[in-house]
């Protein structure tokens, strides 16, 4: 009978590239053009809200469940997208302990599972083509897609 350290001890290892872990992203599209927020930041996602008090910036409130969430309107910060009127769904997001950020989004949002190795930087070249600075990093996503990732922390400077 050999002994249960014998066995740890000689056995091979396995050959291959080490894997990173996934991170979970909340995925919504805008004009054709992809973005995601990490799910960790995402509080819930609301059906069928009411926006009121608008500013000329396109931000705007919406009460839920009690609590005040600040909109803010993408399509003045990506001329793509569409206005606030178009959405049919909202992310609510956590910016810190007490202020959400809610982003309205015209279908339903995906959840998708990235490794880091699919993370990549923005060109330069690219970025000076006004690109706002919430746009953190650029995602291939699983089926090929380029994904724009978001860093919500930047948008509470904008």
């Amino acid at each position: 009978m050999t002994h249960a350290n014998y066995n740890r001890r000689f056995r091979s290892k396995k050959q291959g590239t080490v894997r990173t872990p996934a991170r979970k992203l909340v995925s919504f599209e805008l004009g054709n053009i992809y973005y995601a927020v990490p799910i960790e930041r995402v509080q819930r996602i609301v059906k069928d809200f009411n926006p009121y008090a608008f500013l000329d910036s396109g931000q705007s409130l919406v009460r839920h469940q009690e609590e005040l969430i600040t909109l803010i309107n993408l399509s003045k910060i990506f001329p793509s997208s569409r206005s606030i009127a178009d959405s049919n769904y909202l992310i609510v997001c956590s910016l810190n302990k007490s202020d959400r950020l809610g982003i309205p989004v015209p279908d339903m949002p995906k959840i998708l599972e990235i490794s880091e190795e699919n993370f990549c930087e923005i060109p330069e070249f690219y970025r000076q083509n006004q690109l706002p600075d919430a746009v953190e990093k650029l995602i291939r996503s699983p089926d090929g897609s380029e994904v724009f990732y978001l860093n919500l922390d930047l948008f509470s400077s904008m």
